[in-house]
């Protein structure tokens, strides 16, 4: 291009490198690993249904054995008190670990260049951290509920009403480290672009 078409400015401005591309076999290989990746996703949610359903009805036979008909949920194992806890715990955590694996597979696809790669990663990291606090604190009002009864304070007394914040600490501290990730991505494609 002539100089002469040119402003001063654009004369002056470094203008930026071309993003490098992936080769061909290594993406290549990033598409099988994400199809096999895809296919155990698959067959891990058909697993996490099916157990899931298996779970459930384990849990109902054993508490109306346990308790009798439903009434409420409970833990003072009076007739009719029906504890959710285990269930819950049980597939609570199943479900974090499948729909973990899902948002691997949806944001963790084969990317074109090492930038939009970096993006994936972080929006996979954001997304697992709101699963996790989406499944972990009603497990966690769950567990403290069965231990302390309703909430009436913050505390790691043990006392009735006392409610340990542990959610806020593993909450934070998760978003921290994502955060680090984003400043991370951030500053590498301020320098590679």
């Amino acid at each position: 291009m002539p100089t002469e078409t040119l402003t001063k400015h654009e004369r002056t401005t470094p203008q930026p490198a071309p993003m490098a591309a992936v080769p061909e076999d290594e993406l290549d290989e990033a598409a099988r690993r994400h199809a096999r990746r895809v296919r155990r996703s698959k067959i891990n949610v058909a697993a996490w249904a099916v157990g899931t359903i298996v779970l459930t009805a384990l849990w109902v036979l054993n508490q109306w054995q346990a308790n009798g008909g439903f009434e409420h949920f409970g833990n003072s194992g009076n007739p009719g008190d029906w504890n959710p806890t285990l269930w819950a715990l049980g597939i609570g955590i199943w479900s974090l670990v499948v729909g973990i694996m899902a948002l691997q597979v949806h944001f963790e696809r084969p990317a074109a260049n090492a930038a939009a790669a970096r993006i994936g990663r972080l929006k996979f990291h954001v997304a697992a951290w709101a699963l996790a606090m989406l499944v972990a604190t009603p497990l966690w009002a769950l567990i403290e509920w069965q231990d302390n009864g309703g909430f009436e304070r913050w505390s790691d007394n043990g006392q009735r009403g006392s409610w340990e914040p542990w959610i806020l600490y593993v909450g934070g501290i998760w978003a921290l480290v994502v955060a680090a990730l984003a400043l991370r991505t951030y500053l590498a494609d301020r320098r590679s672009g």
